[in-house]
């Protein structure tokens, strides 16, 4: 008998225990998961950020490498546009002289025309005083003649190298703006290129701060599932001593001690009295020493339920609740003490079944019931983050919580029972 009341108790401690440890350690993974999977996603965005630094890099070094270009083009126009005008200056000089000679060869042929070469040669010879002035006459007229040839050929190259100065001028001019244009066209797109990657690289810090902020929120998570775990094990582990001790004490209650049997067994030999009387007297009261006493179940009492207030809006885990939902923008709900009241029956239910949950919970939509957490905060998370304990119509913990619908709530304890109700 002893034996298969250890035997329960220790069986009702495993299942106390597992029902408190494994949804909290599946829990536990679930939120590190989400941690690992956010942290990879800051990994991989930090990676497109250095790739993307390193692009702007070698993009800003073409921008400065384009503007030290411009700088280099602005100067070389002011060099042309200084060149453009000694050049025009020469130009015009050579123009002048041009004009000059134009005016000296067409003297010389006009006089050709009327004086004639040939008598200006015989008339030097003729009017020469002696051979030798005619000599001196002859070369003073081929010096003149020599003379008028160069200027023509003078003239000639001069014309020349005016319309390759010109010519040259226009082509450096033209060149000039040619560059000019493709230097602002190449600027013009890597500035746009550079906005890009300044949309890309705000974008990217605008991801990483979003998923920093999860995973602050997913750690913060985990550290409040730790501390509701912790907690459960304690409870549990209380519950599970409580339980033993009372086990303990009903098998006490069944078996006497050791002690107590040698004494019943040492009556009969301390009562031995000459009397017959007295010896069937005594033989009758050691028989029923002797005879095995009946266990007295004494009837346990049944846990008290609190008596809900009609409106309890200091209740811990309303506010808990309405806390929670007003963080995901939803309305709070207020108290209902009619809920309440259906909610602590419920709860005194599974408490009193040692928390077997009732079979319509699972049909239903309106009931949550937790174990081993305490009220307030603990229970809401619990419920909230046990996303995969759902009833066949698919309504779960959290769809409980966060059903838009409901405006009424009440909840119900008795013992480490937790039920609540919603409307």
């Amino acid at each position: 008998m002893k034996k298969r009341v250890l035997m329960s108790c220790l069986l009702v401690g495993i299942i106390i225990f597992s029902t408190t440890t494994i949804p909290a350690i599946a829990l536990a993974e679930n939120v590190d998961k989400k941690i690992e999977q956010k942290e990879n996603e800051i990994s991989k965005i930090k990676n497109k950020k250095a790739s993307l630094v390193s692009e702007t890099a070698t993009l800003e070094a073409s921008i400065s490498s384009i503007f030290d270009k411009g700088l280099k083009l602005k100067k070389q126009q002011s060099d042309l546009e200084l060149k453009s005008k000694q050049l025009n200056q020469e130009i015009n000089l050579l123009n002048e002289r041009i004009k000059k000679r134009s005016i000296a060869i067409k003297d010389q042929a006009r006089d050709v025309q009327v004086n004639g070469q040939s008598t200006t040669f015989i008339d030097a010879v003729i009017n020469a005083e002696s051979v030798y002035d005619a000599i001196g006459r002859v070369q003073a007229i081929s010096t003149i003649m020599g003379a008028n040839n160069k200027l023509i050929t003078q003239q000639k190259t001069d014309k020349e190298l005016v319309e390759k100065k010109q010519t040259e001028n226009i082509e450096k001019i033209q060149k000039l703006k040619e560059t000019k244009l493709a230097m602002e066209a190449e600027k013009k797109n890597l500035l746009a290129k550079q906005s890009q990657f300044d949309e890309l690289k705000a974008s990217l810090d605008s991801e990483q701060a979003t998923a920093e902020k999860s995973k602050s929120t997913l750690n913060k998570q985990k550290d409040l599932d730790k501390a509701a775990k912790d907690k459960q094990i304690h409870i549990a582990t209380a519950q599970q001593a409580k339980k033993k001790e009372i086990a303990n004490k009903k098998v006490e209650n069944v078996n006497p001690t050791k002690e107590s049997q040698e004494k019943k067994q040492e009556v009969p030999k301390v009562v031995s009295e000459p009397k017959k009387t007295n010896v069937e007297h005594t033989n009758t009261s050691n028989d029923e020493q002797n005879k095995p006493k009946e266990p007295v179940h004494k009837p346990e009492k049944d846990p008290k339920i609190p008596t809900p207030h009609d409106n309890d809006s200091s209740d811990a885990t309303l506010q808990a609740l309405n806390a929670l939902r007003t963080s995901h923008g939803l309305k709070p709900v207020s108290w209902d003490g009619g809920l309440a009241a259906s909610a602590a029956g419920r709860a005194a239910l599974v408490e009193g079944s040692n928390w077997t949950i009732p079979s319509d919970h699972w049909s239903r939509g309106d009931e949550v019931i937790a174990m081993m957490f305490a009220p307030g905060e603990s229970v809401i998370m619990a419920w909230y983050n046990e996303t995969n304990m759902t009833t066949s119509s698919g309504s779960g913990h959290r769809d409980w919580e966060m059903n838009p619908s409901i405006t009424r709530v009440g909840f119900g304890y008795s013992g480490s029972t937790i039920v609540g109700h919603s409307a």
